[in-house]
């Protein structure tokens, strides 16, 4: 599906009277006053990238804070697929996604994705304490075997 069309439909479910990209092809949203969510369309690969503000990148996390988060990110295992990466002073929280079929395929995705960037927000919030948890140890994350991918 278009992706202006998209975003036609992504406004008017939003209660929106238009949602237009910029000439790069992004826009932003804003959820409940604190969380913007960025959309970028890459019309060129045909793909759509979310991705949010979760921290400061300059933050003093430590070496275990900054290996707690990419253990977090492996394979998306506590991200829901997304990835962290630094975007100037700030680190954010993304996920690429392939061309949508519909809105709905659109919506679901949102619906996964910012969940995630607020709790992120809320884990990286003081980054002090995210230091500390990380120090503690390693938090247990899935597991699975072979067997389950089969």
């Amino acid at each position: 599906m278009r992706w202006d069309h998209l975003l036609a439909k992504l406004a008017q479910a939003s209660g929106l009277e238009e949602l237009v990209p910029d000439e790069t092809g992004s826009c932003s949203l804003l959820f409940d006053g604190e969380h913007e969510l960025h959309l970028t369309w890459d019309e060129a690969e045909g793909t759509v990238f979310f991705y949010g503000r979760v921290g400061d990148g300059q933050a003093r996390l430590g070496e275990e804070g900054w290996r707690a988060l990419l253990a977090a990110s492996c394979l998306g295992a506590e991200t829901g697929g997304a990835s962290f990466a630094l975007y100037g002073k700030s680190l954010i929280l993304w996920k690429r996604h392939d061309a949508f079929a519909d809105y709905l395929d659109l919506e679901k995705a949102l619906n996964n994705f910012l969940p995630q960037l607020i709790h992120w927000k809320e884990e990286l919030a003081e980054p002090a304490s995210f230091a500390d948890k990380a120090e503690a140890g390693p938090r247990p994350g899935p597991s699975f075997s072979l067997a389950d991918l089969v």
